[in-house]
């Protein structure tokens, strides 16, 4: 999973604020997908519920119901693939497929 630059280029011309907001909810995607392989990656090296929900800010038993939730998505969503957190960083980034666009009608 590559760092999106080039979204971040789209945050500094607020004189476009179409895209800037575009580029504000793709970048929250990312993160949102980030922050889901560095829960079950620190789950995976034996951080605790209570470890991941202090490193996060919220609550273990919050923890425990991103875990579940993370769990069904994997089990019943061929596309949800986990993000290989060693990728290295480059300028450019693939484009991060929009979730709402994505899914059927």
């Amino acid at each position: 999973m590559k760092f999106p630059r080039r979204l971040i280029r789209h945050l500094e011309t607020p004189e476009l604020p179409l895209q800037t907001l575009e580029a504000i909810h793709r970048l929250r995607r990312y993160l949102d997908e980030l922050e889901a392989a560095c829960i079950l990656k620190a789950r995976e090296l034996g951080a605790s519920p209570a470890d991941i929900g202090d490193a996060v800010g919220i609550t273990r038993q919050a923890v425990y119901n991103r875990l579940h939730h993370l769990e069904q998505r994997a089990e019943t969503d061929p596309d949800f693939v986990i993000p290989d957190l060693r990728a290295e960083e480059t300028e450019e980034t693939e484009e991060i497929p929009d979730r709402e666009s994505s899914s059927p009608a």
